[in-house]
């Protein structure tokens, strides 16, 4: 049987291969095996002025990594503008030189100037002498002119103007017929004369106004709303009702809206209260969840019987320390495709009785017995 063998003598890797019976070699030079970018490298570097290309100082001897970029500069300077200069090895060479274009580090002050000439806000930025720089940070309540320019080109001692607009902002104050002051909120607007409408965030919680429409005044004018205390009433209203065409929001009994949940279209939600607060009516959907009537039809409503459903006498019930606790109709049937996790608690507003078990209801129609929670 013919050996084939293989050598490595002196860093050159000597291999075999036949070719119609003559060995022809190949040879390998194994040091090309290792990356020449993870090397370091001395260079010595020579810094430029950007402006005349005068030499700043004596050369230094840099050690990096052959590639990477030369950040290094000497105090007082930063990096020209589209300065990239990298660490290098020049065949022959262990300390390859290199020239680094720098500039001297400046301040500026930047004054921002609104649409009517008027100072809002002066900020000190740092860069260097002839290197752009980018505005980013806008006053509060200002924007951007259409086609802005936002980039300066920083020079020594030079003070820049910079057009910004200034939205008008009104401040909103909230007050009973008394004239007791019961909140405060900002409006804002592009110019006098806009009109705003206030957000139901924005209105105290538990007061109304007769309308939220309002038009923007002169910058920093005070406006005075008048409020009343939020009426509401809660009568008890057993049956279905559909969602319309679109999704709806839903809101808590005092009239504020729930960011985190909403109804889905064409839907259809078991609904035991209707609530009327501040001239509008609400169903609700959940314990703590109410839909607008304007936004759902009825489609089926049952007699209620205050003698069977009563307002709960606590606000809260606490599941037993079990795996699975069983939910049941207002009627008694199961609901088998649903339970309560074991130690969870849940708000209840209503308990009635049925087959001489108490029940307490967690859920439109849904309740739990008052022998799977803890007393």
């Amino acid at each position: 049987m013919k050996k084939t063998t293989s050598l490595l003598l002196s860093g050159v890797l000597v291999s075999g291969m036949v070719l119609g019976g003559i060995i022809t070699p190949t040879a390998v030079n194994a040091a090309s095996a290792v990356t020449q970018a993870s090397e370091n490298v001395t260079n010595k570097v020579t810094y430029y002025l950007a402006s005349n290309s005068e030499q700043v100082g004596q050369p230094v001897e840099l050690e990096g990594t052959i590639g990477a970029k030369i950040t290094n500069v000497p105090d007082g300077y930063t990096l020209a503008d589209g300065e990239n200069a990298t660490y290098v090895k020049n065949e022959g060479s262990d300390n390859s030189s290199v020239g680094v274009t720098i500039t001297p580090l400046t301040s500026a002050k930047i004054n921002f100037v609104d649409q009517n000439n008027k100072l809002v806000k002066s900020e000190t930025v740092n860069g260097g002498v002839g290197n752009s720089y980018t505005i980013s940070n806008l006053p509060a309540g200002c924007s951007w002119p259409k086609d802005a320019n936002k980039t300066i080109t920083l020079e020594q001692g030079k003070e820049y103007n910079v057009p910004v607009e200034k939205e008008v902002s009104n401040t909103v104050i909230f007050k009973t017929a008394d004239q007791t002051e019961v909140g405060r909120t900002q409006i804002f607007g592009d110019k006098a004369g806009d009109s705003i409408s206030l957000t139901d965030e924005q209105i105290p919680a538990g007061y109304a106004t007769d309308g939220k429409a309002l038009t923007l005044q002169t910058e920093g004018n005070t406006q005075i709303v008048t409020v009343t205390k939020a009426t509401s009433d809660v009568t008890p209203f057993t049956g279905k009702v559909k969602v319309g065409k679109t999704f709806t929001n839903l809101y808590t009994v005092k009239g504020e809206q729930i960011k985190s949940r909403a109804l889905a279209a064409d839907s259809y939600w078991m609904v035991a209260n209707k609530l009327v607060l501040n001239g509008k009516t609400y169903y609700q959907v959940a314990t703590t969840e109410w839909v607008p009537a304007d936004n759902v039809t009825v489609v089926s409503q049952e007699t209620s019987n205050d003698d069977i459903v009563q307002k709960a006498d606590r606000n809260v019930v606490t599941t037993k320390d079990v795996a699975y606790t069983k939910l049941y109709t207002q009627t008694g049937d199961l609901i088998s495709n649903r339970g309560l996790g074991a130690k969870s608690a849940w708000a209840t507003d209503k308990m009635t009785t049925v087959n001489g078990v108490k029940m307490y209801r967690v859920a439109t129609n849904e309740w739990v017995k008052v022998t799977d929670i803890v007393e």
